[in-house]
């Protein structure tokens, strides 16, 4: 009985084992992509992807949100957006984390330093 317990232990751990990873850059592009093509109606965009991607920015935006200064009345889209421009414009950067990436785009378009809330 012992042994068939370490056995069944041993079992659970190998197959649960597997840690986590954060969202790659690659990830969030193919997101973008799927965004893009929902943005256009397109029937064979990936929705569920899209809302990824979506969803991600979002957080991020929201975590980081003191590290940049965003104009008052900004949506989500308009978030998004920022974000898909950023990538499209380097994808030499695709193989940042996707947190990266996001914080990059809303400090390149949304600087600290401007006081924008007006």
């Amino acid at each position: 009985m012992k042994k068939l317990s370490i056995a069944l232990l041993l079992i659970v751990l190998a197959l649960g084992g597997q840690t986590a990873q954060a969202m790659s850059g690659h990830d969030l592009v193919d997101g973008m992509k799927s965004y893009l093509k929902a943005e256009q109606d397109y029937a064979r965009a990936d929705y569920l992807l899209a809302g990824n991607y979506m969803g991600y920015v979002q957080g991020v935006a929201e975590a980081t949100v003191s590290d940049y200064s965003l104009p008052g009345g900004v949506t989500p889209d308009a978030l998004y957006k920022v974000v898909a421009d950023f990538l499209q414009k380097n994808p030499e950067k695709w193989d940042k984390p996707a947190a990266f990436l996001v914080r990059s785009a809303l400090l390149a378009a949304y600087p600290k330093y401007l006081i924008r809330n007006q």
